[in-house]
């Protein structure tokens, strides 16, 4: 269903209002915005809880990454896109042998991570998922749960369900969040637990894993956890090009204070790599609040990336121009985020292509980007989080939170922190922010080519 198609007047001044964020300013322009709801009837997720809005079923979430496939000459299009771990919230403060604990609730914990079809009919309105291809290792099915403790690319996360029963580990678990294809067909996915690069087969066979000290530069390691690689794209040449979501956090000391997060170069044939800074932009209450949703290639060393979060207090969701040419190599240590290098490397170079929310966006996360060959339209897809939140319910407290309480697995008892008592909570499933529950993909046509 076509559930807007108007163009909108940009009377807003962005000149002076990106000035304002420290990026680069561009005139007022007219941008026709085009979106539809992605219908995946045949891909609903089985579900085994009660909760009566999801009867039984969960909504997909193929929103994380997008890749052209084809234009046909009535004007279809089909897209790759992909799905992340699946279904997943936070828990509360989790306590194991005395020790605290992160993690997430896996209300679905036999999901795989897939790429999926959309195949959008401008002549009829309408946008769905046609196919699905899930990802595997040796021809098993691999899971979104998180990577065993000591392994490269663990966030030392525990998995649950809504009993606070520990769901185990995958050592071959993927949070995949980046999508894109090389000249002979095969898919290059990126993943926020290692960080990991992996090529893979028509098939979604993975065929080649890249990560911190496997192929990757060591420091990628030191990424916030669940913030590894965003985003994924292959250049002409056939280089693969990651970027790393938010600021690193060298020793623990750099998420919140680092100016730049960073762009990984990879030669599939060579094996090298190269580094570059992305200055994220200043608004943020602290940089770390900076999250990077997508990178594509457009040739001759430029992308289009999406950055995102609060400035100045107001969500964004703006699209950049990216120029790697004439930037530095950053070495494989953390003088960049330590800001050892200021002043002595040249940085990439971005220009703000689009403001999403001054054309009518209002969804948080814009994941997934594609430029289309007319090079004036984009293609910008949102990660619904499969439709779904956490709720908590607790008779005692009044709008109680999951972050209120810590879970003491050792005593099997739910402890509110302000009380440091017992109390009877119950956690369970809920729509997420109308806005946000369904997947969506927008085109926006600029009025000249990129």
């Amino acid at each position: 269903m076509n559930i807007m198609k108007k163009q909108w007047k940009r009377w807003l001044a962005l000149g002076l209002t990106l000035t304002a964020l420290g990026s680069i300013s561009i005139s007022a322009q007219d941008v026709e915005p085009t979106a539809y709801i992605v219908h995946a009837d045949a891909y609903q997720l089985p579900y085994k809880g009660n909760e009566k809005a999801f009867n039984h079923h969960i909504n997909p979430g193929y929103g994380s990454a997008l890749v052209l496939k084809s234009i046909k000459a009535n004007g279809t299009m089909e897209f790759y896109a992909i799905t992340d771990r699946g279904p997943n919230g936070d828990i509360p403060t989790y306590v194991k042998n005395g020790k605290k604990m992160s993690g997430k609730f896996f209300p679905t914990p036999n999901f795989t991570p897939s790429i999926g079809i959309i195949k959008v009919d401008p002549a009829k309105h309408r946008a769905d998922i046609i196919s699905s291809i899930p990802l595997k290792v040796n021809g098993k099915p691999i899971s979104g749960k998180p990577i065993p403790s000591g392994l490269t690319g663990s966030t030392n996360e525990v998995a649950l369900d809504f009993n606070m029963k520990d769901l185990g580990t995958d050592r071959n678990g993927l949070d995949t969040e980046g999508i894109s294809l090389d000249k002979d067909g095969n898919f290059w996915i990126s993943d926020e637990y290692g960080p990991f690069i992996a090529k893979v087969d028509k098939k979604g066979n993975i065929l080649e894993k890249y990560g911190p000290g496997m192929g990757l530069p060591k420091i990628l390691a030191d990424r916030v956890p669940n913030r590894g690689s965003e985003g994924v794209t292959v250049d002409e040449k056939g280089h693969v090009f990651a970027l790393i979501q938010s600021p690193l956090d060298v020793d623990g000391k750099t998420a919140k204070t680092a100016k730049y997060t960073r762009i990984v170069e990879l030669d599939p044939v060579t094996k090298e790599t190269t580094m570059y800074a992305y200055p994220v932009d200043t608004g943020y209450k602290n940089t770390g609040a900076a999250k990077i949703g997508d990178i594509t290639s457009i040739g001759n060393g430029q992308f289009l990336m999406i950055e995102q979060g609060k400035q100045h207090g107001e969500m964004q969701n703006l699209i950049y121009k990216v120029d790697l040419n004439g930037a530095t190599p950053i070495p494989d240590n953390g003088d960049l985020e330590y800001g050892r290098l200021d002043g002595k490397i040249v940085p990439a170079k971005k220009e703000l292509v689009l403001d999403l929310r001054a054309q009518g966006w209002n969804i948080e996360k814009a994941e997934g980007l594609a430029l289309l060959p007319d090079r004036k339209t984009i293609a910008v897809v949102n990660d619904n989080d499969f439709g779904m939140d956490i709720d908590v319910k607790d008779p005692a407290v009044a709008d109680p939170e999951v972050s209120d309480y810590t879970y003491d697995s050792d005593k099997k008892a739910m402890i509110y922190d302000k009380d440091n008592k017992v109390h009877d909570v119950k956690i369970s499933l809920k729509k997420n922010a109308p806005a946000e529950q369904e997947s969506q993909i927008w085109f926006f046509t600029l009025p000249k080519a990129l």
